[in-house]
């Protein structure tokens, strides 16, 4: 058992230490993602708003992603790590005073999640493509695959805290966020005893002259990777942000019981993400990443057809086991196929095509407004699912071709 590849990827130094940063990050972002949202459609009534609030979380991943996966690249990742939780704990704590005071309003909450949006630009390139440089490459995937487990644990527990402190602890929900992203820090600080060069190039690596972008893309599959995710983050992600809204219109639940709700897609994806962490099987990896987000898809077109609770819990955790498979895979396949050196840019890129999400709660938020929030749901399920089978039917096309030049070859 000593030398079974789980242990041995446990064990690794630094793992634990980035393991628990993303776990935190996670937990806290889809903590103060429900307070947020409960909050802005409690002072505004505002569906757009709900929709631009979760959408301002991923906007600096689209204007920075690519840049900061650059410097990611070029730079110790430790120190990008604990920038990061400097940045989450200063977002935190200013909503925690203004909650406190009383002072709160749309725009400072807004303002926060623009803010806790950087912190997760500089964190989410820089951890994962440095957890591939800790771990050895044969237990890449299964280390990814314990992190997304862990990050869907936040996923879920998120949530359903969330839900219980806005009915009974509300002006302490950020300073709970604040607390756990401080542990983030030391634990970022702690990686600062790991010894090794994380900085230089590895012997037999070398960067491709020309376009980065260019090069990485010419891969098949991390093209489809990038575009595959440009479609959830546009039609399908920024639905989940009208939960909150459906639990108040339709199905007249309170806040714990909407955390529960919200809560569940998290249990989908930790269940999921712990049943399909470890598969080295390449083919394998691109299944569960098309097929998960197909199904994470057809679940969101089905909830916003649902007026009872029970039927929309299961749907969501459904929906969430599809995520697992999506979201694993995504990262997975990006790392594990990306040469070392250009990890960090690779996942910068990735990051990029995440912080599409603002694009897709302008959607979401202006046909939810003129519409009925169910309508405009439903309308954008139906967009991603129609973008999507256009996409893959692209890339099926490309994978022919390749595999046929190989054959002739």
């Amino acid at each position: 058992m000593k030398n079974s590849t789980l242990t041995t990827t446990f064990y690794t130094k630094g793992f634990i230490e980035s393991w628990s940063i993303g776990g935190v990050s996670s937990f806290c972002r889809f903590f103060e993602v429900l307070v947020s949202a409960v909050l802005i459609y409690q002072i505004s009534e505002s569906a757009l708003l709900v929709a631009i609030n979760s959408g301002l979380r991923v906007a600096p991943l689209f204007i920075l992603g690519w840049l900061l996966g650059r410097i990611a690249d070029s730079l110790d990742k430790r120190y990008l790590l604990t920038l990061s939780a400097i940045v989450f704990i200063f977002s935190s704590l200013i909503g925690f005073f203004l909650m406190f005071l009383g002072l709160i309003q749309v725009w400072h909450l807004l303002t926060i999640s623009l803010i806790s949006g950087l912190g997760w630009a500089i964190e989410f390139p820089s951890r994962r493509s440095f957890m591939g440089e800790v771990l050895p490459k044969e237990n890449i995937s299964l280390g990814i695959g314990m992190d997304l487990s862990l990050s869907n644990l936040g996923r879920f527990l998120g949530p359903v805290i969330a839900g219980l402190m806005i009915d009974y602890l509300l002006n302490f929900a950020f300073l709970l966020s604040a607390f756990l992203y401080i542990f983030s820090l030391v634990m970022s600080l702690l990686l600062f005893n790991l010894k090794g060069d994380f900085v230089k190039t590895k012997k037999g690596d070398t960067k491709p002259s020309g376009n980065i972008f260019l090069f990485l893309f010419k891969n098949n599959m991390y093209r489809t990777v990038l575009l595959v995710t440009i479609i959830c983050n546009i039609w399908g992600f920024p639905t989940t942000s009208m939960v909150p809204v459906i639990a108040e219109t339709i199905l007249s639940i309170n806040a714990t019981l909407l955390g529960i709700l919200v809560g569940a897609e998290g249990a989908g994806c930790l269940i999921g993400s712990i049943a399909v962490a470890g598969i080295r099987n390449q083919k394998i990896q691109s299944f569960l990443f098309v097929s998960g987000a197909f199904l994470f898809m057809a679940c969101i077109f089905l909830f916003s057809m649902s007026e009872i609770y029970l039927i929309s819990l299961i749907l969501l955790f459904i929906g969430g086991l599809g995520i697992s498979g999506f979201s694993t895979m995504q990262s997975v396949i990006t790392v594990d196929r990306t040469q070392p050196e250009l990890r960090g840019s690779a996942m910068g890129y990735l990051s990029t095509t995440i912080g599409t999400q603002p694009l897709g709660a302008l959607n979401v938020g202006i046909t939810c407004s003129l519409l009925a929030p169910h309508i405009g749901i439903r309308v954008s399920a139906l967009e991603g699912i129609f973008c999507m089978i256009i996409i893959l039917c692209i890339s099926a096309y490309f994978n022919s071709k390749i595999n046929k030049n190989k054959e002739e070859a």
